[in-house]
């Protein structure tokens, strides 16, 4: 069986396939050029679904709580800047959220507000994922036995079936890796 922190790994992969694809729109609102609003809107809600509903939650109703319990700090501690950021992304998704809903093909200037949000997000997340990757998942690996990783799983296959449905999960990971294929 997987470990937590393996299944967060590979969730990692798939958000950054989409910051990836949030990139390249930028890029291209800053040249002037139009974005798919297809595209935009999918993208969008991979973000409001995977990230936020999905693995964000993961980690805060199941991985964080497992830590906190074996004397991870939260506040002060690498929980704390965990949380401090999922709060600026979840900032940074509103703004995007916003601008979105604004964004005009044709119209000039009107996908630069997304374009700034989106910037910024794809960095936060980058350096976030460094964060745990580096640091917290290592944390992790050393002070959870492997039965503790296994209940963990578990854990996270009842939360996405409850909060995403029956094989949504895995529909949303493969239909961002076809977005992130495509043209913007």
């Amino acid at each position: 069986m997987a470990s937590a922190t393996k299944l967060l790994k590979e969730e990692h992969r798939s958000i950054r396939a989409a910051l990836d694809f949030a990139e390249r729109m930028t890029s291209r609102i800053e040249r002037g050029e139009e974005i798919s609003l297809e595209g935009l809107a999918r993208l969008m809600e991979f973000i409001h679904l995977f990230v936020e509903q999905c693995h964000h939650a993961k980690e805060e109703k199941i991985f964080f709580p497992a830590l906190e319990s074996k004397g991870v700090g939260t506040s002060d501690g690498p929980l704390g800047v965990m949380l401090a950021d999922h709060e600026r992304g979840r900032d940074l998704i509103r703004t995007m959220n916003e601008a979105a809903e604004e964004y005009q093909p044709g119209l000039a200037k009107s996908g630069e507000h997304w374009a700034r949000a989106a910037w910024d997000y794809s960095g936060l997340m980058q350096e976030h994922f460094g964060k745990e990757e580096e640091i917290l998942f290592r944390m992790a690996d050393s002070v959870l036995s492997p039965e503790e990783q296994g209940v963990i799983v578990t854990d996270f296959q009842r939360l996405d079936e409850e909060n995403l449905g029956p094989g949504k999960h895995e529909e949303l990971r493969a239909r961002m890796i076809e977005l992130a294929s495509q043209r913007t």
